[in-house]
């Protein structure tokens, strides 16, 4: 009787499971419930099923491999305040192990009112992210918006890989952390999670300026 009960909670486990987002819970509610099939597909049938329980291992092996993984990188990291800053406003859905491997492969750069970071219909070679100050865009001469603290310059290329749509001009002076593009999407070939979180904040700012156009063609 108690092995069933094992088999009903094998079920229920995996089922609650499934309303999880947290991927550390998910993998511990993982582990439960393959505890709990081991002892149900040892004591209730005749004989111990051998290829059930010896999959269970592997899958309890396999999920406390990775829950140690997600520990690891979510451990206590020494930052600077400029990063502290960056990474509580806008990358805090990233883990600090990853965050950081942005942060290093990334470049701070200042530009003075004037300087023109990018020139429609030419190659864009990198990524910026503005910390502070802002910046004019620019369409066939006419200012269309203004980019400031926290927006992304140069994002329609880097996931178009088209020449600039836009002149984007600093207006007043503007630091920034550059990425070189080819530099950053090797990075995030190798780090899936990490590649669909700057897709979704890259994407985000896209779809905000298309809406933001649209109303403005509208009025």
């Amino acid at each position: 009787m108690e092995a069933h009960i094992a088999g009903h909670l094998t079920f229920a486990i995996i089922a609650f499971s499934f309303l999880l987002k947290d991927i550390f819970w998910l993998r511990t509610l993982s582990i439960v419930a393959s505890c709990f099939s081991f002892i149900y597909n040892y004591f209730a049938p005749a004989s111990p099923l051998w290829v059930a329980i010896t999959w269970n291992i592997i899958f309890v092996s396999l999920n406390i491999y990775h829950i140690s993984v997600l520990i690891y990188e979510k451990r206590s990291i020494v930052m600077n305040e400029r990063d502290k800053e960056l990474y509580e406003t806008m990358f805090n859905k990233l883990s600090p192990v990853e965050f950081m491997k942005i942060i290093k492969i990334g470049t701070w750069t200042s530009s003075k009112p004037g300087d023109v970071l990018i020139k429609q219909d030419n190659d864009v070679n990198s990524l910026r992210l503005i910390y502070s100050g802002n910046v004019n865009v620019e369409i066939d001469g006419k200012i269309v918006s203004e980019l400031k603290d926290g927006n992304f310059i140069g994002e329609m290329s880097f996931l178009t890989d088209h020449k600039a749509s836009a002149t984007v001009t600093v207006h007043h002076e503007t630091v920034c952390l550059t990425w070189k593009q080819e530099e950053l999407k090797i990075l995030l070939k190798r780090n899936p999670s990490l590649y669909f979180s700057i897709q979704s904040m890259l994407s985000s700012q896209v779809s905000m300026a298309l809406i933001s156009s649209s109303k403005k063609q509208a009025s």
